[in-house]
């Protein structure tokens, strides 16, 4: 069970303010996320998360979450995980590893066999593809929930070994943010996303720190 910050992780999130550094709160359930948008007095990231609303991961941030965001005046950077990014994908993530759960209870099973079935499996329920559209989705919902300016990138590309289709690389950024373009976003709100509003974090950080005398 997931009861939120103790009282002395509040005093870290204050101490972190102190310092001038970020609080990110990517890796954590929505209780920690209320606690410490409750005791922040700087903005807060989510480095590389996206909505829950629309993939049911626990990694994603979900609206009563989101809708904090412009208060703190915090970024949420969209991930590239294909697992947050595509349900079809999570699923079946899911059903894999209830499957390869159900062969490691059974204790007549030789290792080499379970190999062989998962791979058996893996065949007959091929992975589906997150793409580069459903990432723009995301970036659609958090955009109506908090507004263009608490959105950012977090592709997580030096922490995934698969990526959506049409974003394999760092190169297809660009391809991106044409898709945005094409869904209407205006030049100041592209460049936001693109990263100066994560810059803007960084500043309120820094400005929220206590300089010695």
């Amino acid at each position: 069970e997931v009861n939120g910050l103790s009282d002395f992780g509040r005093d870290v999130v204050r101490e972190m303010n102190r310092l001038g550094m970020l609080v990110d709160l990517s890796h954590v359930a929505p209780s920690t996320m209320h606690d410490a948008l409750d005791c922040s007095e700087a903005p807060l990231i989510f480095s590389h998360s996206s909505a829950k609303t629309l993939v049911n991961h626990p990694r994603n941030v979900p609206d009563e979450v989101l809708r904090r965001i412009p208060v703190n005046n915090g970024v949420v950077m969209v991930s590239f995980v294909p697992s947050f990014t595509s349900e079809e994908v999570y699923n079946h993530t899911l059903a894999r590893e209830s499957e390869r759960e159900r062969l490691d209870a059974l204790p007549l099973m030789e290792p080499n066999q379970k190999e062989t079935h998962m791979n058996n499996w893996d065949e007959a329920y091929p992975p589906p593809q997150a793409n580069l559209e459903q990432v723009a989705d995301h970036i659609d919902h958090l955009c109506a929930v908090m507004g263009p300016g608490h959105v950012g990138i977090g592709s997580d590309f030096d922490g995934i070994e698969e990526v959506p289709d049409g974003l394999e690389d760092v190169s297809k950024f660009p391809d991106l943010f044409i898709e945005l373009a094409r869904r209407g976003y205006n030049d100041d709100e592209l460049r936001g996303i693109a990263g100066c509003n994560f810059l803007r974090v960084m500043r309120a950080v820094e400005d929220a720190a206590e300089v010695p005398s």
